[in-house]
C-alpha cells in the first residue's frame, strides 16, 4: 500500500495486533447490475476498538513500513475465509493482497493451506483483488505468481484499473479476470461527460478482452444509473450497501435492500439500441471427454443434423474442437487422445459479446486462421457454438444488427426483455423465497377490437394509440409503483410485473384512465378497451416465462368466453384468482 512517509505506529503496536488478532472481517456485496442480484462480497478489515489504531488503512501503513504484511495479511485472509466458508454456491470472495505479499513465492502454498479450513470454497469463488500500485513500482516475480495463481483456478482482479499513467500496462502483463475501476471515474460521474467517455471506452475495451469490470465508490443514484447505462455489469458502494458482518450481510433483509435500491434506479435506467448478442444467437453443442473414442464423439455430434463436430473437454475445461470430418478419418475405437492433433483451437468468446464486437475480437487476433467455430461463454460455463458463417451473415443484415431491447413504436422493453426479466425474477425468488421485494405478481394488457380500429382507422392512428397506451401505463403504473416492470410484447400486447399486493389496484385505475381517455376522443365507430389479466402470484410458482405464458392463454380463453357472454362494453381486469367466483356470479 502507498506510504504517506510518516510512520505513527510502532513495530511492537503492529506486532500486538498480529499476536492477538484484533481484526475482524467485514464484507460488502457486489451487485450484478443485469438483476440487482449479490453475486459476491469484499472483505474488509475492521479493528477492535482496542488495538491503537484508528482506521484498517494506518494499521497496513505501519505493517509495510515495518516489513510486517506477510505476517498481517496472513491473519486478515484467514478471518475472511473463515467467515465466508458455507457461503451459498456462486457467490464469490475478494480478497485483497497487497502485489508484494501477492508476489512471495510463499503464496500459493500458503493460500492453498488456508482454503483447507473454508469448506465450500473453491478457487474458482476466490478472487484476489491486487491493491494498488504506484506508476513507478515494480514488484519482482508478481507477473509470475498471478499466472500461477490463475492456472490453479483463483481469479484475479486489478484495484483502481485507469489510475496512473501505466495503469493499461498493468492490465496489459497481470491479464486479470476482473479490474475495478479507480473511484475518480465514478465520483461525479453522472454531470461530467469525459469520465462518461472514458467508462464508455474502458468497458468496450474490457468486453473485447473478456474482463468483467466492477464500478466502486457508488453513493449516490444518480452515479449508479450512470455508470449502469455505459454498459458496467457490476457495482458495489454505500449507496448499495455499507459493510457489514457475515450475519447481516447474509441476512434476507439486507439482501432485500440491496435489490430494492437496484430496482428504483434499473428502472429509470435508458436502453439504447443493442445488437445481438452472442449468447442470443448461439446453439448448443455436442460435447465429448478427451478419453471417448471417436465413434462415440460422432455419435454425440449427430444428434443433430445441423452439428459440425463436437467440443472435447477435459475435466472441466475445453480443450479442443473436433470436426466431424477428422473424426470420421479415425478409427472408431481410437480414443480422442489420439487424434488431439487434428483438433481445431478452441476460441472462447463472452457472451455477452455484441455481433460487432465479436467481429472485432476476431479480427485482432494473432493467429491467421480464422476460428470456426466460436466457443460462447457466460463466466466459467460454456453455453454453446456459433459458427462463423452465422456470425458473418447476422453482422451483415441490418435489421438483425439494429435489433433493440426496446421497441421503437413505445419505447418499452421488448419481448425478450420481458423473458429475460422474468427468468431473472423467478431464479431470485427461488434462491430467496422470502424476498419481499421479488416481483410476484404479474398482468398481460391488450385492447379488445384494436384489429378493427386499426383496419378501419389506419396504421398512423393505431400506432398513435398504442403509444398513448404506453404512456398512460407509466404514467398510472410505474409512476406510482417505483420498481415496475413493463415491456411491449407486440402489437396491442404488453406484459407488467410487480411486487405482490400493489399491482390490483394500479391495473383497476388503469382501465379507468384508459376509458376516460378515449371519450375525451371525438372519434367514429367503435372504440377498442382494455383488457387486463391478471396473475398474482404467478411469478413465484412458475420455473419459466413459458409457464407465465400458459398461464395467460389460459386465462385470456375464460376472458374470451366471459366477453361473449356478458357482452362487457368498457374496459376491465379480470383476476385469475377470482375468475371461479366470477363465473358462478356470472
Amino acid at each position: 500500500m502507498a506510504s504517506s512517509g510518516v510512520v505513527k505506529h510502532s513495530r511492537e503496536q503492529v506486532e500486538a495486533v498480529i499476536r492477538s488478532q484484533r481484526v475482524a472481517a467485514h464484507f460488502q456485496p457486489i451487485v450484478d447490475l443485469h438483476d440487482g442480484l449479490i453475486i459476491a462480497y469484499e472483505a474488509l478489515t475492521r479493528l477492535e476498538a482496542d488495538s491503537g489504531f484508528s482506521n484498517p488503512g494506518e494499521l497496513f501503513e505501519a505493517a509495510a513500513a515495518h516489513q510486517l504484511l506477510w505476517e498481517l495479511e496472513a491473519i486478515t485472509r484467514r478471518h475472511s475465509l473463515d467467515a465466508a466458508a458455507n457461503w451459498p454456491a456462486h457467490t464469490r470472495l475478494f480478497l485483497n493482497c497487497t502485489p508484494a505479499v501477492f508476489a512471495d513465492k510463499r503464496f500459493a502454498a500458503q493460500l492453498a493451506a488456508d482454503m483447507k479450513g473454508a469448506p465450500g470454497l473453491r478457487p474458482d469463488r476466490i478472487v484476489l483483488e491486487i491493491t494498488e500500485l504506484s506508476d513507478d513500482q515494480h514488484i519482482s516475480g508478481l507477473t509470475e505468481q498471478v499466472r500461477a495463481a490463475t492456472a490453479a483456478g483463483f481469479h484475479v482482479a486489478l484495484d483502481d484499473a485507469g489510475a496512473g499513467a501505466s495503469g493499461l500496462n498493468r492490465m496489459m502483463s497481470l491479464r486479470p479476470q476482473w479490474v475495478k475501476l479507480d473511484r475518480e471515474f465514478v465520483r461525479g460521474i453522472d454531470t461530467d461527460q469525459l469520465r462518461q467517455n472514458l467508462v464508455r471506452f474502458f468497458v468496450h475495451f474490457a468486453r473485447l478482452s473478456g474482463v468483467s469490470v466492477v464500478a466502486e465508490g457508488i453513493e449516490r443514484a444518480s452515479e449508479l444509473q450512470t455508470v449502469t447505462s455505459l454498459g458496467v455489469r457490476f457495482a458495489q458502494g454505500y449507496y448499495l450497501a455499507k459493510p457489514g458482518t457475515r450475519a447481516e450481510t447474509m441476512d434476507p433483509g439486507f439482501v432485500s435492500a440491496v435489490r430494492t435500491r437496484w430496482a428504483s434506479v434499473e428502472a429509470s435506467v435508458p436502453q439504447e439500441m443493442l445488437e445481438p448478442t452472442l449468447g442470443a444467437i448461439c446453439r448448443p453443442t455436442g460435447v465429448c471427454r478427451c478419453d471417448c473414442t471417436a465413434g462415440e464423439a460422432i455419435i454425440a455430434a449427430s444428434r443433430s443434423s445441423d452439428q459440425p463436430g463436437v467440443l472435447v473437454f477435459d475435466g472441466a475445461s475445453p480443450i479442443g474442437w473436433a470436426p466431424k470430418s477428422a473424426l470420421e478419418q479415425s478409427p472408431a475405437t481410437a480414443l480422442l487422445n489420439e487424434v488431439r492433433t487434428r483438433f481445431a483451437p478452441v476460441t472462447m468468446l463472452s457472451a455477452t459479446l455484441t455481433v460487432n464486437e465479436a467481429v472485432s475480437a476476431i479480427c485482432t487476433r494473432d493467429d491467421e486462421r480464422l476460428p470456426d467455430p466460436i466457443v460462447v461463454i457466460n463466466g466459467d460455463q460454456v453455453v454453446g457454438i456459433v459458427r462463423l458463417r452465422d456470425l458473418i451473415r447476422i453482422a451483415a443484415t441490418e435489421g438483425q444488427l439494429a435489433a433493440s431491447g426496446r421497441t421503437r413504436l413505445t419505447g418499452l422493453p421488448t419481448r425478450t426483455r420481458a423473458d429475460q426479466h422474468m427468468a431473472e425474477v423467478i431464479r431470485m425468488i427461488a434462491a430467496c423465497p422470502d424476498d419481499a421485494a421479488a416481483h410476484h405478481d404479474v398482468a398481460f394488457v391488450d385492447l379488445r377490437s384494436f384489429a378493427e380500429y386499426n383496419s378501419r382507422r389506419g396504421a398512423a392512428h393505431g400506432d398513435h394509440m398504442l403509444r398513448e397506451l404506453a404512456d398512460l401505463i407509466s404514467a398510472v403504473v410505474l409512476s406510482t409503483v417505483h420498481d415496475a416492470f413493463v415491456a411491449h410484447l407486440g402489437d396491442d400486447r404488453f406484459v407488467i410485473t410487480a411486487r405482490a399486493g400493489v399491482l390490483g389496484a394500479r391495473l383497476a385505475a388503469l382501465a379507468a384512465a384508459f376509458d376516460q381517455q378515449r371519450a375525451e376522443v371525438a372519434e367514429e365507430g367503435n372504440q377498442p378497451t382494455l383488457r387486463g389479466l391478471f396473475l398474482p402470484g404467478a411469478l413465484a410458482v412458475s420455473k419459466h416465462p413459458r409457464d407465465i405464458y400458459r398461464a395467460e392463454q389460459g386465462l385470456r380463453e375464460k376472458a374470451r368466453e366471459r366477453d361473449s357472454r356478458l357482452k362487457i362494453a368498457g374496459s376491465y381486469v379480470l383476476d385469475a384468482s377470482l375468475v371461479g367466483e366470477r363465473r358462478q356470479a356470472a
